[in-house]
């Protein structure tokens, strides 16, 4: 059996960043903006907006890509990072990659029959406990496909492979109904991607996987949002 996700544990992390990275992540620059931006094409969607509807079928087809390689989706994706996010190399920086890929998900979770993908909230790590429920049987058990696909996004080695292994997780969410709030997913996201702050966004997700109760790890308190030198570049 795949070690449990609250099991990792990183040489390049000090304490604090550990400490900080593992809280709730309610009200961060980058969380709000991509909730804002998810919020707004979800309900113009379902109204039926012309434009809204051709700017998820955009994020849909940027969902394999590098950030800021398609220019089409420019405006809802690296245009959603706040300022002091945004990078300063050639390379994407947390955010950049974080929003990228939270975006284009969402859209492709809004695929077929799924009309809500986007639910405030709902924690990644209680998305996934409560697929891995369902894909078990419902009876307690875990469903091990699940749990495999969990446990090598939290291991993987680099952006590009967690992306892959999320995306899975992402079709997985939409096929069975489920929702979650992509707001928060993004800030673990670029926690996830900022080696001071990977062990805690995997200890936050460790919490809400293994919670006994729906409301446990609920938004409670702001993180600092000054961001480092590393999360910019």
């Amino acid at each position: 059996m795949t070690a449990p996700v609250n099991a990792m544990e990183g040489p390049d992390e000090a304490p604090e960043d550990a400490a900080r990275a593992s809280r709730p992540v309610r009200h961060t620059p980058l969380a709000t903006a991509v909730a804002a931006r998810v919020q707004h094409l979800q309900a113009a969607s379902l109204k039926g907006s012309p434009r809204a509807v051709a700017r998820i079928a955009q994020l849909r087809r940027a969902v394999n890509t590098a950030p800021g390689q398609l220019p089409d989706v420019w405006e809802d994706t690296i245009g959603v990072v706040p300022e002091n996010l945004i990078g300063r190399e050639d390379d994407p920086s947390p955010a950049e990659r974080a929003a990228h890929h939270a975006l284009t998900l969402f859209a492709l979770h809004r695929q077929g029959k799924a009309d809500i993908a986007h639910s405030t909230q709902v924690s990644f790590g209680g998305a996934i406990r409560e697929l891995a429920r369902r894909r078990g049987g419902g009876t307690g058990d875990e469903s091990p496909g699940v749990r495999r696909r969990f446990d090598a996004l939290v291991t993987a080695s680099t952006p590009d492979e967690g992306a892959y292994h999320l995306r899975g997780l992402v079709m997985m969410l939409r096929d069975a109904g489920l929702s979650m709030d992509y707001g928060r997913l993004a800030q673990d996201l670029a926690d996830l991607w900022t080696p001071a702050r990977r062990d805690g966004v995997r200890l936050r997700w460790a919490r809400q996987y293994r919670s006994r109760s729906p409301r446990a790890n609920d938004d409670t308190q702001d993180i600092p949002t000054t961001a480092t030198t590393e999360e910019r570049s």
